[in-house]
């Protein structure tokens, strides 16, 4: 539905003659879309909107400008996904199509502009601030220039191209060359105003160019200045100076009620973040509650293009690091403040747009930058664990140009003090008394120090050190830092604490002790959090015993351990096996009053089963859940997964599936993780059609799901499936790593040899080579294992019959095409395999027992190239494609006698084959005089 604002039509809003309509000066519907939501409703064009439903509640209220419709919808959308309209029609006795006309007519007496227009005009012009230009909205969508003040321009401005009645249809981004479309004056001078001191703007004018001068001036005369609205919300873009006499006499009304609106919608909006924060914070509600409320309030903001405040960004941007979303915070501030949040002075193109509303998004606003916006930027990058970007935004923060952080220079963010683009803001501030100009404090420079020490690599140690070594000596008297430190902060105990776990992490627990050593001769008091931190180290280092030294050493400091600094100690008994040492201690916390949490039986039951103990994991398990203190604990996705996996690895598919049904009864989604565990433990059991229907419930699989699919397909004969997995993996789709590629495509080898289907066996393992993977032992060992060809221990293979003969050839043509398969890439096989082809062709006989006699015959030549008739040598060229062993197998009587080189044979034996390999060469030697060779 298009609306326009017009000026009262008859005499006291009384019906006129027929065919046409009277007015009251109000809102009128100009057009309707058909077959829309609205055209559906009975709602025509001529329509007088009259009231629409308030923010909260039903009440309604009456409306006679568009403004206060628009600020209707866009507060109302905040609270309520619907609003009511009230709406009048004039009765007349023209046919329907003459009241749309006249409707429309009416509707926009001004449309006549447009009618008569011959041309339009664009141009853009780049000026700097103040701008000198009045502008108002238009009722059809554009922002109108009323009036031009040269005096108040800026003396480098050339505003002489631009004359009344123009149309401003775009500003570019106050960080960027993209010119943003706008519709109305308050998207436009929140644009103008929200850019760096001394920074231009670029607009984009549209210049309707009319039949003639008369025309031109019979619409000025008719409706004052061209597409001028009857509210009159005129604002003179990016001056700095007071109201002229060229702007509308109600236009600080018509801003004083714009900004009232919008405060009303960020009032509602931080009360609503306030209250589910504190709820989540009593854990009455959960994290995805709170990132839903979140979520909500960032697209009502998008569709009423209003630009949040610092404290509603600020509050939003909680919300999201506290739910576990940085990135959505990152993004956040990127599109309200209009700055890279990575610290540096490249552009951003981060727009939040709203989803029911073409053209509309969060608005820009660099006031929204603060000390508390900027710090909850920290906590984003160092829950990314990004020290790099954390560092940049401390430097950006502080002005500091200077700073180049792993190759990119910090940019500098003007601080509260300069003029961020809320001079009426600023000016409040200055006469309360209050400055606006932000400092660094120590908390900034501890959220970097934690970012950093995250990281885990010398880069984020070095940037730690650096911001320790910057802040300043606790034992500094204030007078000696107000004269040498320059406004650095102090260090504290969270200061320490953090690089002691730096430290810990980068294994150097001499230089953690020795920051231990420091924080308490600067008078600091070491707090549970620094003995946690120093505990973690000495666990990071694998000294568990000087760990658990220093967790029974707290209470006899006064210092209550917690849940946190017991589960360290607890983690590095597990890494360590000694699970019975870490099922004591979980009772001694409990014994000390600290509640053992699901982290905690986590730990135990992931321990038992690494010490290859599913039964006590699972029995861990069941305790937990039938004891009341501890039930609540074992409800989480994490405890039933690994009790999950425990049942699994005892093969006991049908315990596993009842834990997962528990767990849905319990309300606990299952994960992946789940999923895949329990595929596991079907496959171990032989319930190959249960693994498959779990598989196909997994909407996104991993690498380790995608591997036991194969698995499971390859167990059910479906090959097709399972290979047409592995060919999308190796042609892009990369969820699975290369080992996982090369096991997969063992697996279906051996499989398919196992079904004997040497055809499928053939193409995966041609495929596997030419995807450029190198078969490894595992895939020989596999191909020997899936063909039986090396008896068990005290077994003695099976004699060679008419029923099992086929089966032994099939064997035999097969490794020789695999080893055919290796010349070409000039690979070896191992010896085992090599030995293996040998037995295999002796126990065939024959033919092919002929055929394992050359193969060791090339293995043996010191050329690599034994002939089947030395007479007439023949050499196999580079570029030539010799024959191979399957060629001579099959065409033995054609090539006998022509001189043929024989394929070459590359062998990589072992201390544990030699021995093997020796006993198949003499088992085809026929008798033959051996060479004597330097090496195997």
């Amino acid at each position: 539905v298009a609306a326009a604002t017009v000026l009262g039509g008859g005499s006291g809003g009384a019906p006129g003659p027929a065919g046409s309509i009277g007015r009251k000066a109000g809102v009128v519907v100009s057009s309707v879309v058909r077959d829309g939501m609205a055209w559906r409703a009975g709602v025509r064009p001529g329509d007088l909107v009259l009231a629409t439903s308030a923010t909260v509640g039903q009440k309604m209220w009456p409306k006679t400008t568009l403004e206060g419709i628009r600020s209707a919808i866009s507060s109302r959308g905040v609270m309520s996904s619907s609003i009511k309209m009230q709406l009048q029609r004039s009765v007349t006795t023209a046919s329907t199509a003459d009241d749309v006309a006249a409707a429309s007519a009416a509707a926009a007496p001004s449309t006549s502009a447009a009618a008569i227009s011959k041309d339009i005009t664009e141009f853009e012009l780049t000026l700097s601030r103040p701008l000198g230009i009045n502008v108002e909205d238009g009722p059809d969508g554009y922002v109108i220039v009323t009036a031009l003040n040269e005096t108040a321009s800026s003396p480098s401005n050339d505003i002489s191209a631009v004359g009344i009645g123009d149309r401003i249809v775009a500003v570019d981004s106050s960080l960027g060359n993209q010119m943003w479309p706008v519709s109305n004056v308050a998207g436009l001078v929140s644009a103008c105003t929200s850019r760096l001191p001394g920074q231009t703007v670029s607009l984009r004018f549209e210049r309707v160019e009319l039949a003639d001068d008369d025309e031109r001036d019979g619409v000025a005369a008719a409706g004052g200045v061209p597409y001028a609205t009857a509210t009159e919300a005129a604002a003179a873009v990016g001056s700095d100076a007071p109201s002229s006499s060229l702007q509308p006499a109600n236009l600080a009304a018509v801003r004083a009620e714009g900004a009232q609106t919008r405060q009303a919608l960020l009032s509602r909006c931080r009360d609503v973040l306030q209250k589910y924060t504190a709820q989540y914070k009593a854990q009455e509600v959960t994290p995805k509650v709170l990132l839903t409320v979140a979520d909500k309030i960032v697209a009502a903001l998008a569709d009423s293009s209003v630009s949040p405040d610092a404290a509603t960004l600020n509050l939003l941007m909680n919300a999201y690091v506290t739910c576990g979303k940085a990135e959505d915070a990152i993004r956040t501030f990127e599109a309200s403040t209009g700055v890279s949040a990575d610290g540096s002075s490249r552009p951003t193109d981060t727009v939040i747009e709203s989803k029911t509303k073409p053209d509309y998004r969060i608005m820009p606003n660099l006031s929204a930058l603060n000390l508390y916006t900027a710090t909850n930027l920290l906590r984003a990058h160092s829950s990314r664990r990004d020290g790099f970007a954390a560092r940049r935004v401390l430097a950006a923060m502080e002005g500091r140009e200077d700073v180049v952080v792993n190759g990119i220079r910090a940019a500098s963010w003007p601080r509260g003090g300069e003029s961020v683009g809320d001079e009426d803001a600023a000016a409040a501030a200055a006469a309360a008394g209050k400055s606006d100009n932000w400092v660094t404090d120590t908390r900034c420079y501890n959220i970097v120090l934690a970012a950093a020490s995250k990281m885990k690599s010398s880069s984020g140690l070095k940037i730690a050190s650096d911001i320790f070594d910057s802040m300043v000596d606790p034992k500094m008297s204030k007078e000696e830092w107000a004269a040498s430190a320059a406004g650095r902060p102090f260090r504290d105990a969270v200061t320490y604490n953090s690089m002691i776990a730096a430290y810990g992490r980068a294994g150097r627990i001499q230089d953690a002790m020795d920051m231990f050593r420091a924080l308490k001769s600067c008078g600091l008091e070491p707090d549970k959090f620094t003995y946690t931190s120093l505990i973690k180290a000495k666990v990071e280092s694998g000294d568990v015993d000087d760990a658990k030294s220093i967790l029974d050493s707290m209470e006899s400091k006064g210092v209550e351990a917690d849940v946190f600094a017991y589960n360290s100690v607890i983690k590095g008994l597990c890494d360590k096996y000694r699970w019975y040492e870490a099922k004591e201690l979980v009772t001694e916390m409990e014994w000390n009053g600290v509640r053992p949490d699901s982290y905690t039986y986590g730990m135990l039951m992931n321990g038992l089963i690494k010490a290859g103990k599913p039964g006590p994991a699972l029995t861990l398990f069941e305790t937990a859940c039938a004891d009341p203190r501890t039930i609540n604990i074992a409800q989480n996705v994490q405890i039933y997964t690994t009790a999950v996996t425990a049942a699994s690895m005892m093969g006991d598919h049908a315990r596993a599936l009842g834990l997962v049904s528990r767990m849905v009864g319990s309300g606990v989604k299952p994960n992946l993780k789940t999923f895949t565990s329990l595929m596991g433990g079907c496959l171990s059991s032989g319930k190959t059609s249960y693994a498959l229907d779990i598989f196909g419930k997994i909407s996104e699989p991993d690498g380790y799901a995608l591997e036991l699919g194969i698995r499971a397909f390859c167990d059910s004969g479906d090959f097709a499936s399972a290979t047409s997995l592995l060919t999308e993996q190796r042609d892009g789709r990369r969820e699975m790593s290369g080992k996982q590629i090369m096991s997969s495509y063992d697996y279906t080898i051996s499989s398919a040899l196992k079904q004997r289907n040497y055809q499928v066996a053939r193409d995966a393992l041609t495929e596997l080579i030419n995807s450029g993977y190198i078969p490894s032992k595992k895939t020989f060992r596999a191909i020997i294992d899936a063909l039986s060809l090396v008896p068990k221990r005290g077994q003695m293979r099976p004699q060679l019959t008419d029923d099992n003969r086929g089966e032994a050839e099939g064997a035999f043509d097969f490794m020789i095409f695999v080893l055919d398969s290796m010349e070409q890439r000039k690979l070896p096989v191992v010896g085992a395999f090599y030995a293996a082809v040998l037995f295999e062709g002796s126990r065939a006989g024959g033919l092919r027992k002929k055929v394992a006699s050359l193969i060791a015959e090339s293995k043996l030549s010191a050329a690599g190239g034994k002939r089947i008739d030395v007479s007439e040598a023949i050499e196999c060229a580079d570029e030539e494609r010799c024959v191979g062993w399957e060629d001579i197998l099959t065409n033995y009587q054609t090539l006998e006698g022509k001189g043929i080189a024989l394929p070459l044979v590359r062998v990589k034996s072992d201390e544990r084959s030699i021995r093997a390999v020796l006993t198949a060469e003499q088992k085809v030697s026929y008798g033959r005089r051996r060479r004597r060779r330097a090496a195997v």
